[in-house]
């Protein structure tokens, strides 16, 4: 197959968006393709056989808000002109997908091909705001492909922003160890803690107070430790909760870490309470070790979890009904290990690079042609 040259657009972050992005940038040119990668910061596991290109971002002040739009444009055409990539795959609507029309236009038209990927919050919050719908639409309109992540992302994206052309559905993916060793279900004559993990943005849409809430019911019933990965704008406030709270001693903030992994990898549940959730990368990675999750039915989730589910669904914005459900759980190790035998077996079948990947290709071929 004919190697392709192309730029990957994202934000750099522990999100979902960015490190999809990323692990998609490192297996592509572990399978030959010439890849770019262009953001303001390095993002975090990097495979240093992706070329990384740094937006130069000015700091004047009479520009309240940096120009990151333009700025990102001129890195763009920069990468044209001196490497001739054309193919430019845009992860997050805004700013990404508009730069690449933006940088286009710059060259005098028609000599860029862009695929925008959408992944959640760009259309369910920021495309809900009148501020940025009509740009957004826009964006979606001239990019030569547009992909999401699930199907409710899709229809999502259809309704908040009445786009009626193809949206063609590519699921996020998950590299799967070639054997997983699996911790026994926790019992409670174990003596030992029961394991939580949960990896964050920290954005409001997480809802990470309520998570927080939830560990502090069932810490009632079971001996628990939580370990909360990531970094966003309410970790201060889970910060202040958890000092103040009786689960104190049992919380580690692991802060960003390049290998999230290793901490589901010994733990026993996933725990997540998101408003809502395209698709939930964080569940996947957790179902890739065997691990079974527990959070809301909302957005794109039981597209990840399957149904019957890798885990226990409850309705949302519910931390009674979230403990309970990891305690049900937890207590029923039949259950429990059916769960983590199904988490796993869907994560490899359905949620592969061997899978995902010939998905993005055709796309490419099909935008470049």
């Amino acid at each position: 197959m004919d190697s392709l040259a192309v730029a990957l657009l994202c934000y750099p972050t522990i999100g979902g968006s960015g490190r999809v992005a990323t692990e998609l940038a490192a297996q592509l040119a572990g399978r030959g393709h010439n890849v770019h990668l262009i953001s303001y910061e390095r993002p975090v596991g990097l495979d240093p056989a992706v070329d990384f290109h740094r937006v130069r971002v000015i700091d004047y002040p009479l520009l309240r808000y940096p120009p990151y739009d333009q700025a990102l444009a001129t890195a763009i055409v920069e990468l044209y002109k001196r490497s001739g990539v054309t193919l430019f795959h845009a992860h997050y609507a805004l700013p990404h997908a508009l730069a690449v029309i933006l940088a286009d236009e710059m060259l005098g038209g028609e000599r860029l091909r862009l695929v925008t990927t959408l992944h959640g919050t760009d259309i369910t919050l920021v495309g809900g705001d009148p501020a940025y719908r009509q740009p957004l639409r826009f964006g979606l309109e001239r990019s030569h492909l547009v992909t999401a992540v699930s199907h409710s992302l899709a229809a999502d994206t259809r309704e908040i922003l009445g786009v009626d052309s193809e949206i063609r559905v590519i699921p996020n993916f998950v590299r799967c160890e070639v054997e997983t060793a699996r911790r026994p279900a926790w019992r409670p004559e174990s003596g030992r803690a029961v394991e939580l993990v949960h990896i964050s943005t920290f954005r409001p849409v997480k809802r990470v107070l309520d998570l927080l809430v939830s560990v502090s019911v069932l810490a009632r019933h079971v001996p628990v430790r939580l370990t909360l990965v990531g970094d966003g704008p309410e970790l201060p406030e889970c910060r202040r909760f958890v000092a103040d709270s009786p689960i104190a001693d049992r919380v580690e903030f692991a802060g960003l870490v390049e290998d999230p992994s290793r901490y589901l990898r010994s733990a026993d549940l996933y725990l997540f309470s998101s408003r809502t959730e395209s698709f939930g990368l964080g569940v996947l990675e957790a179902m890739s070790v065997g691990v079974p999750v527990v959070g809301p039915d909302v957005g794109g989730v039981r597209e990840v979890v399957g149904c019957p589910p890798a885990g226990r669904l409850v309705p949302r914005s519910q931390p009674t009904a979230l403990a309970e459900a990891a305690y049900e759980l937890l207590t029923a190790p039949e259950h429990f290990e059916a769960a983590s035998r199904l988490g796993l077996e869907r994560a490899r079948n359905e949620f592969s690079p061997e899978r995902v990947l010939p998905q993005y290709l055709s796309a490419y071929r099909e935008a470049l042609a």
